[in-house]
């Protein structure tokens, strides 16, 4: 590690500060950060995508997140790469990434130092200074006396960070989605009866990934550079710069391009000389005998400067401190002040006197790391259980999240409409038996008349019988997205059958084949029959 070719700013620094300075990296060295850890972490993300099954994609995301502390790694090496001016391509940095895991201590934050609050700022102790066992306990317990509380808190805002910014990246899809299917996607998901919801997961991985990607690379340093202002503090890194640029500076004023080195010494002999010629013509001028005079005058001044304030003997130890209290007692030295206040009491325990002191030192001594490795095992369980039961919470979520359903006011009540595809969709519009009616109309050659009763009779039968709220303004993939949740499957395959002859015949002018119409016709009664107007009006009043 060379200081000289640091590209920071080292100075002492408080620890937000510190954290500060380590955005302002990512923010210099975005494009060397960014693209190795892009392929990184798109390619796992794509990885897990194929390989995890559709019914435990929940998975993925798990599995991610789980696979940060290599992320981090990635981060830091980068990172301490270019903070000592050292150019790192992304091909050399994603080649490193096997030392990474096999030699920074990978797999023990993988398993029980995994949840640890101060994970990134531990990190450089085992990436970069590549100590192990008791000499990494005792270097991290020194670092951690001034960092800790903000490294852990740094961990927290990241954390919410993340999901705040995921719940961002849905809130903006939501902010552009039409306000009736943003309606029946809020009603469909607390009613547990939401279609197609994997695309949420889907849409969920995908922002989550985006967002680590994102923001992992500040949260590692953050870390670092508060790893680099409690290296600052410990060892004097910034006296040490401060020397060094010293140093090189009078290096180079002793370079013989500026000024000769034989040259410096020839001007001091001449300022010397210069300076004690003044001196030299003024003795000439005096007389002899006042240059003794001044000689001893001289003389005698230097020697009272000299002990002035020591006498010229040297008292006993007792006289001293008797001249010491003496001294002491002066008013300058004596000025004492009596103040009452109040302050809290002390309460000082008696230790007993316990002739066993010793047995029970040993026991303590002996079952005192048994306990502490007890409690960490205990701790760690305990995180295993809280990740565990937020995975459950969030892959049953349909069974508890209907509990949380808002009733709609009376303003919301939903009305029927009365009218869809300019088609009178009211229960006492239909003929006696829709069939035979229908039947009589294809075999007319009124064919766009005959579908468009038996579809007519769909959807007053959707509307009345299975009680699916549909809107005049639907299409008919409205009519059948919103039938699948409410009908069961004959009817739903029943109804897609029907509503393709529809269309066909209403957008493509085109008369269905007779086989198809006569599927269709023999199978109402059985898949999808429907009461007639007076069967419906006697329903009614009972």
């Amino acid at each position: 590690m060379n200081l000289q070719e640091i590209t920071a700013n080292i100075r002492l620094r408080s620890t937000w500060e510190a954290i500060d300075m380590g955005f302002a990296m990512v923010q210099n060295w975005w494009k060397a950060i960014y693209i190795p850890l892009i392929i990184l972490t798109f390619s796992i993300a794509t990885l897990l995508y194929f390989i995890i099954p559709e019914d435990d994609f929940w998975l993925t995301g798990f599995i991610f997140w789980w696979l940060k502390p290599l992320y981090d790694r990635l981060v830091l090496h980068i990172i301490s790469h270019k903070l000592f001016n050292e150019e790192l391509s992304s091909w050399q940095a994603l080649k490193a990434i096997p030392s990474l895991i096999w030699n920074t201590g990978f797999f023990q934050t993988m398993t029980f130092r995994r949840l640890s609050m101060s994970r990134g700022f531990n990190l450089p102790i085992w990436q970069l200074e590549q100590l192990r066992g008791k000499q990494r306990s005792e270097r991290q317990k020194i670092l951690h006396l001034a960092a800790h509380s903000q490294a852990s808190w740094l961990t927290i805002a990241m954390v919410h960070l993340e999901i705040f910014l995921v719940l961002s990246l849905f809130a903006l899809i939501a902010l552009f989605t039409p306000e009736n299917i943003l309606r029946d996607f809020f009603d469909s998901l607390f009613n547990n009866k939401i279609e197609d919801s994997i695309w949420l997961d889907y849409l969920n991985y995908v922002f989550y990934v985006v967002v680590v990607t994102f923001l992992h690379p500040f949260y590692i340093a953050g870390n670092f550079a508060l790893y680099i202002n409690r290296r600052t503090q410990l060892e004097a890194w910034d006296l040490e710069l401060d020397f060094r640029k010293l140093a090189i500076r009078v290096k180079n004023l002793l370079k013989p391009n500026v000024i000769p080195t034989p040259l410096l010494f020839y001007i001091f002999f001449a300022l010397a000389s210069l300076g004690g010629s003044p001196n030299t013509a003024i003795a000439d001028e005096i007389n002899t005998s006042n240059v003794q005079n001044t000689a001893s005058k001289a003389s005698t001044t230097t020697n009272s400067n000299k002990t002035e304030f020591l006498s010229k003997t040297r008292q006993p130890p007792e006289a001293s401190k008797k001249i010491i209290k003496e001294v002491m007692l002066t008013k300058n030295l004596n000025d004492k002040k009596t103040v009452k206040r109040w302050v809290k009491k002390k309460i000082i325990k008696k230790k007993k006197d316990n002739t066993d002191s010793s047995f029970f030192n040993l026991v303590s001594d002996i079952f005192k790391p048994i306990a502490l490795f007890i409690s960490k095992i205990i701790e760690f369980g305990l995180w295993i259980l809280i990740t565990i039961g937020i995975g459950l919470l969030f892959y049953y979520r349909d069974s508890w999240l209907h509990l949380f359903q808002i009733k709609r006011k009376n303003k919301d009540e939903y009305i029927a409409p009365e009218v869809m595809f300019g088609m009178d969709v009211r229960a006492e519009s239909l003929p006696e038996n829709i069939i035979e009616e229908t039947q009589k109309l294809w075999e007319a050659g009124k064919h766009r008349e005959a579908l468009s009763l038996l579809y007519r009779g769909a959807l007053i039968r959707l509307i009345n019988q299975e009680n699916v709220k549909l809107e005049d303004s639907y299409t008919e993939g409205d009519v059948l997205r919103h039938a699948q949740q409410k009908i069961t499957t004959g009817k739903q395959a029943y109804l897609k059958a029907l509503t393709a002859q529809w269309k066909l015949i209403a957008y493509a002018h085109r008369a269905p084949a007779e086989t198809d119409m006569q599927q269709l016709f023999s199978h109402w009664d059985s898949d999808f029959a429907f009461n007639t107007a007076k069967e419906t009006i006697n329903e009614e009043q009972k």
